[in-house]
């Protein structure tokens, strides 16, 4: 099971009660303005949520990005290294040894 790493709050935009604990309403009139005004501020909230959490996934990309192009340069570098040794690799400067001195060292 993943673990949750960002979270979007508000998770639910319209949830609310338009009544006070005692049973009295909230809003005497207009409470489908109230309703939609308490929506919409919500939304708002959960848009800014959502930039702060997208900010948060593209900084760690960004730095995920810069280590894998550090670690393809020192492989670049190391490629490169091998490269010039085998191009001034020369075969015949290597002693070979003869085939009855192998057969006695097994």
């Amino acid at each position: 099971m993943p673990f949750v790493q960002r979270v979007v709050e508000p998770k639910y935009l319209s949830k609310t009660s338009l009544w006070l604990e005692d049973g009295k309403p909230k809003i005497e009139d207009q409470e489908l303005e109230a309703v939609t005004n308490n929506t919409l501020s919500n939304a708002l909230r959960q848009l800014a949520s959502l930039l702060l959490v997208a900010e948060d996934i593209f900084t760690d990309l960004g730095n995920q990005l810069r280590e894998i192009n550090k670690r393809s340069e020192t492989l670049k570098f190391r490629i490169s290294t091998v490269d010039k040794k085998v191009t001034n690799f020369d075969p015949k400067k290597v002693s070979v040894r003869k085939l009855e001195n192998l057969i006695s060292l097994m």
